[in-house]
């Protein structure tokens, strides 16, 4: 009897232990395919994610042509067949991608990338936006069930980029930067575990500003208002008349090395030595004064400053006499002469 026993027990207990182990070999295998799963998930966001910088590039490089393009094939001589539909291929002939950049990748196969314009199309006032979309959806193998958790892993690894198709909602394509009805052109809608990015004016905000032989503009003609500092690397030119609106002090503090400002009575001035100093020698003028008639010589001429338009010299400047004539007595009376010396 205790050996029947002893061999049930014996039996039982590898009985458990088969069981256990399968259901280690089981729980072991679903986590590698799970992160399989994670890993491609991943690389496929990555991926994605290089082909939407090069359509930015390309909507930036092609921003007035594909404001004005009133037909597809717009941009065939720089190498795009249809320029609301950039393929890989393209983007790599025209430098945007580099050469190895590969043409697809797996979970979700290669992708779509179709530009969007909005507005006064075509025209100056034409806004432009891009979805790049999966070609194929995530699914679960062997079904045609939404593969979620790999959904879930694309788009942590988009950065807040993504969005997608979710089966609940099959009507929508969006996600936390953007949200487009499914699909936002004409045609059949992308299924359910889609997944996609977007270019939105938004994003597209530098569009706004003309650039160097822009066709809305070409020459920057008109007037333009600059916030911030104009750095040139080459010369300035202007060919009308220079504004200084900021008037400086002569021989106060200045902190810009060799800027030039103006003074309050229309002199220039040039930061040397930490100090405004007057950019260039210039005449103080002069004046005289008569003992009677004051700014006026005996014929009733006036012998003001003509610097000053008085009988006085410039600001930071010295009066020098230089003559004392005629006698105290009325009507001739005393001229005094002065020079202004900076």
């Amino acid at each position: 009897m205790t050996v029947r026993r002893q061999q049930g027990f014996v039996l039982l207990e590898l009985v458990l232990a088969v069981l256990l182990a399968a259901l280690l070999a089981g729980w072991g295998t679903q986590t590698l395919i799970n992160k399989i799963n994670d890993a491609g998930a991943q690389a496929h966001a990555a991926w994605m994610l290089s082909l939407k910088k090069a359509v930015q590039d390309y909507i930036e490089r092609y921003a007035s042509a594909l404001a004005q393009a009133g037909h597809t094939a717009a941009l065939v001589d720089a190498g795009y067949v249809d320029w609301a539909l950039p393929t890989i291929d393209e983007l790599k002939a025209d430098g945007l991608l580099s050469p190895g950049f590969p043409g697809h990748v797996r979970p979700g196969g290669g992708a779509t990338v179709r530009l969007m314009r909005h507005g006064a199309c075509p025209g100056g006032n034409c806004r432009i936006e891009a979805l790049i979309h999966s070609n194929s959806p995530f699914l679960k193998k062997h079904t045609n069930r939404v593969d979620e958790q790999m959904v879930a892993q694309w788009l942590m690894a988009s950065q807040g980029w993504g969005g997608w198709v979710d089966g609940k909602r099959p009507g929508v394509l969006g996600g936390a930067a953007f949200e487009y009805a499914n699909p936002p052109w004409s045609g059949t809608p992308l299924p359910a575990g889609t997944v996609a990015l977007a270019l939105t004016s938004e994003q597209l905000h530098k569009l706004d500003f003309l650039r160097v032989g822009d066709e809305r503009d070409p020459s920057f003609q008109g007037t333009a208002t600059v916030q911030g500092t104009i750095q040139s690397g080459a010369d300035l030119r202007v060919q009308r008349y220079l504004y200084l609106n900021t008037p400086e002090q002569m021989l106060q503090p200045c902190v810009d090395e060799g800027a030039i400002s103006r003074e309050s009575n229309g002199g220039m001035l040039i930061c040397q030595n930490q100090l405004w100093r007057p950019l260039a020698r210039r005449s103080a003028g002069g004046f005289s004064t008569h003992q009677w008639r004051g700014c006026q010589n005996s014929f009733g001429t006036s012998t003001a400053n003509p610097v000053t338009g008085g009988c006085s010299c410039p600001e930071h400047s010295t009066t020098v006499q230089i003559s004392d004539s005629g006698p105290q007595v009325y009507p001739e009376g005393r001229t005094v002469g002065f020079l202004c010396v900076d």
